[in-house]
């Protein structure tokens, strides 16, 4: 199945300005596992030397190999010198040697790694991680991209979306996995245009919701997933309201760009009971929702209630 392949954005300084090349190293030989199963091998040795915790990898992006252009110069000088020595050649050679070793500049390999953690306790903790490996393929640093603690009714559901299981109810099983290729393709890509590591665990988590809701039901009731998001908002996230009574929503509407058939965003309107600064009323709220069903903004609205219903 298809794994979360997220794009790379490389940060080269002075010294260290890179070049990409695609292979930096000597091509194995057939019996010889590639460069990109031995980092596989090498981050998973790194994970798996972590006590205490169950280590299970999910999948790697696409490795990227960084030479920096001070060993690209130093290979050129080289290259040169065996067609025509001289004295001035073999000068510039010592001295970029000098400052490869002085600046400890060295080939390195960038490998995004999603796997899960779980402790003695049975707490599983997603990571999506980018590893960076020396040339020798030891870990040189680890940079954490997605970091989520899973409430357990979640951690079946990571399964079925990484590996992009059919969630939907049809009837045939091929128009079950198109729907569903279809819906991970639309979060996934999604979730690498978040930017942060907090933006990207919590739109994965959002993610994840959603297609629990899907699974259970077999099929996207938009209605009803915005609904349950939407009290459980009320109820969770809005302490400055007390004593909280569901009473009506309106029907989901959607707006659109413009000169385009691509939601822009989704609402209804929803009342409800309930008690702000001790002052219990009835309320009319517009809800909006992004195009990926995240709750954007919420409207108070005006009386008379009716219209909106």
């Amino acid at each position: 199945m298809k794994k979360i392949h997220l794009v790379l954005i490389l940060l080269c300084g002075s010294l260290s300005s890179c070049y990409f090349v695609d292979d930096i190293f000597d091509p194995p030989t057939p019996k010889e596992p590639s460069l990109y199963e031995k980092a596989k091998k090498s981050i998973g040795n790194y994970l798996q030397d972590q006590k205490n915790y169950i280590y299970d990898p999910y999948g790697f992006g696409e490795l990227v190999i960084k030479k920096p252009i001070d060993i690209v110069e130093l290979e050129k000088l080289e290259k040169e010198y065996q067609s025509n020595p001289s004295a001035k050649l073999d000068s510039a050679i010592t001295e970029k040697k000098r400052l490869i070793e002085l600046y400890n500049i060295e080939r390195t390999i960038e490998l995004d790694h999603f796997f899960t953690y779980q402790d003695s306790t049975g707490v599983m903790t997603v990571y999506e991680t980018r590893f960076t490996l020396n040339d020798t393929l030891g870990v040189k640093d680890v940079s954490a991209k997605i970091k989520l603690d899973l409430e357990h009714k979640y951690q079946s559901i990571l399964d079925f979306f990484f590996y992009e299981r059919p969630i939907f109810l049809t009837t045939s099983y091929q128009d079950s996995k198109i729907l569903s290729q279809n819906f991970y393709a639309f979060f996934k890509a999604e979730l690498e245009r978040q930017g942060s590591i907090e933006e990207k665990s919590e739109f994965l988590l959002h993610t994840l919701e959603v297609t629990r809701q899907i699974k259970l039901k077999g099929k996207f009731d938009q209605q009803y997933v915005l609904e349950r998001f939407s009290t459980d908002h009320m109820t969770d996230n809005r302490p400055d309201i007390e004593e909280y009574e569901n009473l009506q929503f309106s029907d989901l509407y959607q707006t659109t760009l413009e000169n385009s058939e691509d939601v822009e965003s989704y609402y209804f309107f929803h009342k409800f009971i309930g008690s702000f600064k001790e002052q219990k009323d009835t309320n009319v709220v517009l809800i909006e929702f992004s195009p990926y069903y995240e709750i954007n903004n919420i409207y108070q609205m005006d009386r008379p209630f009716a219209q909106y219903f």
